[in-house]
């Protein structure tokens, strides 16, 4: 079955939700990505369909003359097959379209799997941020800040 680009919708807001728990992400709930599905300019929900199921997304938004990769998820059994990079690729090119200058990330320290990802696609490392990102064992995780200049159109 081929895997489908599409922008999200507000009925698709329930699937999001449901793979974005699958992902480990527990505060994306259909309110958190409303914004992206309402239409709005300033921020923009990207999906992979494969038939009539959500199978990666990925949350772009503008912010003043930047975009900020907000979140990106890949069903776990779909994962390592490049869909990510496609997605983020895609959100990229949503960012140069929207006149941003550069694409802002943070990551866990831990990830280091989407760390190569995102500098595979240009990305560098700016900073750290200490103990931002809560653990399910009460301890905190610093997040990698990253960067990329984008080609404005």
């Amino acid at each position: 079955m081929s895997v489908v680009l599409a922008q999200a919708g507000l009925s698709d807001l329930k699937a999001l939700a449901t793979l974005a728990k699958e992902c480990g992400e527990s505060r994306w709930t259909e309110e958190a990505f409303y914004p992206g599905c309402r239409g709005d300019e300033s921020e923009i929900v990207l999906v992979l369909r494969e038939g009539a199921s959500i199978i990666a997304y990925a949350v772009m938004a503008k912010e003043y003359d930047n975009c900020a990769l907000y979140n990106i998820g890949v069903s776990p059994e779909k994962r390592r097959k490049g869909l990510a990079a496609r997605l983020l690729a895609e959100g990229l090119i949503w960012g140069q379209n929207q006149a941003c200058e550069r694409c802002l990330l943070e990551v866990r320290a831990s990830n280091t799997g989407a760390i190569g990802l995102y500098e595979c696609l240009g990305f560098v490392q700016d900073g750290l941020r200490k103990r931002y990102y809560p653990n399910s064992d009460g301890s905190r995780e610093d997040a990698v800040l990253m960067s990329k200049k984008l080609e404005t159109q």
